[in-house]
């Protein structure tokens, strides 16, 4: 059920960025940005209304399946290729620089926010590790993926960071077309619009808009806790 009102939205979804590109009375450039933007956060969202609902429950019902296809450690790490051991104290040694940057990310966050009343931005929307419960991973596939995770998770916390802090110091948008972006990105001045400039700038610190997705999130959590409950 949820896959077709998935399809059926993505199909209207892609004839509305279809009539978007063909509309002459918006520049094309902002037309294929906007397209883009809309696509990525419908099916983004999407997908993780579909997550929730049917993701754990099949890996409930597929746990005995999925553990046919695990294998074991020393299986699957012999033979042992020469290149993989020699890169591995550069892997694991990242482990130094990354628990650093965080700290220094996390002293920055917990005081500046603080000082420009930004919303804080909450580590558990970003720090995921649900790849540790797939039954067909041995215990070394584990500890790899939840270390894969928490430098990726990490990098993503960071940029949420900086783009609140960029919101609040510099919303300006770049010349150039700019194919990733953070969340506020979305929401800066346009890069030639001086006239606007000053004032959107000053609505763009009031962050009311992050406090009340911020609200919401937490009304979906606690409604769902308390079905668990019931």
């Amino acid at each position: 059920m949820i896959d077709e009102i998935k399809r059926d939205l993505i199909d209207r979804m892609q004839k509305v960025q279809k009539s978007l590109h063909a509309s002459k009375e918006i520049e094309t450039k902002k037309l294929e940005q906007w397209g883009d933007e809309m696509m990525a956060a419908f099916d983004k969202a999407i997908s993780s209304v579909n997550f929730d609902i049917d993701v754990f429950e099949e890996l409930k019902k597929k746990r005995q399946e999925l553990k046919k296809w695990k294998i074991g450690f020393f299986k699957n790490l012999f033979p042992i290729k020469l290149t993989y051991v020699l890169s591995m104290p550069f892997i694991y040694g990242m482990v130094i620089p990354g628990l650093f940057f965080h700290i220094c990310l996390e002293i920055y966050h917990q005081v500046c926010f603080r000082i420009y009343r930004i919303p804080r931005v909450k580590m558990g929307d970003y720090f995921i590790y649900d790849r540790r419960l797939l039954p067909y991973l041995n215990w070394f596939e584990k500890i790899n993926c939840v270390y894969c995770s928490y430098f990726n998770n990490l990098l993503r916390y960071a940029t949420e960071i900086s783009g609140r802090t960029e919101r609040y110091w510099c919303p300006i948008k770049y010349a150039h077309r700019i194919d990733k972006t953070h969340s506020q990105y979305d929401k800066f001045v346009d890069y030639l619009d001086a006239k606007n400039f000053r004032d959107k700038w000053r609505d763009l610190r009031n962050f009311s808009d992050i406090e009340k997705v911020d609200e919401k999130k937490c009304d979906f959590m606690n409604d769902k806790n308390d079905e668990l409950i019931k």
